[in-house]
């Protein structure tokens, strides 16, 4: 998807991004990663995907067969899976788009479907960690709010309000995705008029600052907790201490996963709405920010290990 400036199509300067690369667009010049960086880029997005679909189809497969697997919890693991592996299916267009940056195989049509979707999917994934999470978090922390919170009722309509705000967000999208047509270059382009300005900085805001604030916040009260804990259960049992150490090492693990997947590529989304990031003054920053943007992808391979591959359950239900 790329993000234009008004000013800049009637001069016919632009700067475009993937879904979570970019690559930028100037009469006479455009910036092109050399043969090897597209190999490299390429064979790193093929792991993410095979390890993404392996994971996540394993988990749905799992979760169908098994009746016992169909609990309130692993209800957010089977929608997670499902958006992770729908997201990790558009590796191989966004491969094409790097060899092949001439030619968009999905027309104009193609083009709107193909991001509106990769937002949701996204932006789904990312409310569906940090609910998971606190799901998690709550059941060790306040076990008495146990029987509560796993109510089928309730967390189907947790699912179903964070696919409703995933899709509102990307409802502006209709309006401005556009596919553009420049000399050697076919790409989606996205007009960064003030209105999308604002949706973009909104949905930094709601899709990763306030989820990474709150697993974060979590990760610290379980330590503070677990430090409590060893001072008052010396000699006794153990059994609510382990829960604690592996709740802690669980969200410890989620938080590195998710400031390592999407950091880069919110930073990239904050750059295209501050006119004072000009490409020609920060080129190095660009081209950094550029090559680890493709870590979105990695949570789709990470969560699915994080949240099912790992769990002892899981391994023995799929066996």
């Amino acid at each position: 998807m790329s993000l234009i400036n008004e000013s800049d199509y009637e001069n016919n300067s632009f700067s475009f991004f993937g879904p979570v690369g970019m690559a930028f667009y100037d009469d006479g010049m455009v910036l092109e990663d050399t043969f090897t960086v597209k190999i490299a880029i390429s064979v790193i997005l093929g792991i993410y995907m095979t390890v993404s679909v392996i994971g996540n189809v394993c988990t749905l497969v799992v979760i169908a067969q098994d009746r016992t697997m169909r609990t309130p919890t692993n209800c957010y693991l089977a929608n997670l899976a499902i958006t992770d592996l729908l997201t990790a299916l558009f590796i191989p267009l966004d491969i094409y788009i790097i060899f092949v940056p001439d030619f968009y195989p999905l027309g104009e049509v193609g083009c709107r479907i193909h991001y509106i979707l990769w937002d949701i999917l996204s932006n789904c994934s990312l409310l569906i960690i940090t609910a998971f999470t606190i799901e998690r978090y709550i059941i060790v922390m306040k076990p008495f709010f146990r029987q509560k919170l796993t109510l089928n009722s309730r967390v189907f309509k947790i699912v179903g309000v964070i696919w409703l705000l995933s899709l509102s967000f990307c409802i502006p999208d209709v309006f401005y995705i556009d596919l553009l047509e420049r000399k050697e270059y076919v790409f989606c382009y996205y007009t960064l008029t003030k209105i999308v300005s604002y949706v973009v900085a909104i949905e930094v805001f709601v899709f990763f600052l306030i989820p990474m604030t709150t697993i974060l916040i979590m990760y610290i009260k379980i330590m503070i907790k677990l430090k409590t804990a060893q001072k008052k259960l010396r000699g006794s049992p153990v059994v609510g201490k382990q829960n604690r150490d592996k709740a802690a090492k669980m969200i410890a693990a989620v938080a590195a996963s998710f400031f390592l997947s999407w950091t880069p590529y919110c930073i990239f989304r904050i750059m295209t709405v501050f006119p004072k990031f000009k490409y020609e003054d920060y080129y190095n920053v660009w081209k950094i920010v550029n090559y680890l943007c493709y870590n979105g992808y990695m949570s789709t391979a990470a969560n699915p290990i994080l949240y099912s591959l790992m769990s002892r359950k899981f391994r023995q239900a799929f066996k």
